[in-house]
């Protein structure tokens, strides 16, 4: 019985923890109707000089703002919350909208969403706010 124990911690110090493997995750396949475009960083930065009285909507968890920064004079309104939906509700239907969260999913579900409500006028950042990032465009924390 002595000798069990110390087998034991042996047998167990020689295990090697299961490798962890990554998998790199994108946004849900979402087709968006043609009344909704996806614009470009490049696309989505000339719509907004264009467009100076436009609401820029991040749809991002608050952590996510504070860690990666948001596009400049954007609202955050965390699409995870149950409560989101009914705000943009409230939201001006004649304004124009520019919709971004970190790669687009969440962007394109409140889109949607919106559309439904009777929003006639919704952009989505394509690629989200990684793709705004990965070309040069600013941010600010």
């Amino acid at each position: 019985m002595r000798f069990l124990l110390p087998l034991l911690c042996l047998a167990l110090a020689s295990c090697e923890p299961a490798p962890i493997t990554t998998v790199e995750t994108a946004p849900p396949s979402i087709t968006l109707p043609a009344s909704i475009p996806e614009l470009t960083p490049t696309q989505a930065a000339e719509w907004m000089s264009q467009n100076p009285s436009a609401t820029l909507l991040d749809l991002r968890m608050p952590e996510e703002v504070t860690r990666e920064g948001k596009l400049p004079g954007s609202q955050n309104y965390d699409y995870l919350q149950s409560t989101t939906l009914e705000k943009l509700g409230q939201l001006d239907h004649q304004k124009p909208y520019l919709l971004y969260c970190a790669l687009g999913g969440r962007a394109k579900r409140a889109a949607l969403q919106m559309n439904q409500l009777g929003f006639p006028q919704i952009v989505v950042l394509k690629g989200g706010l990684n793709a705004w990032m990965t070309e040069g465009h600013p941010v600010i924390k």
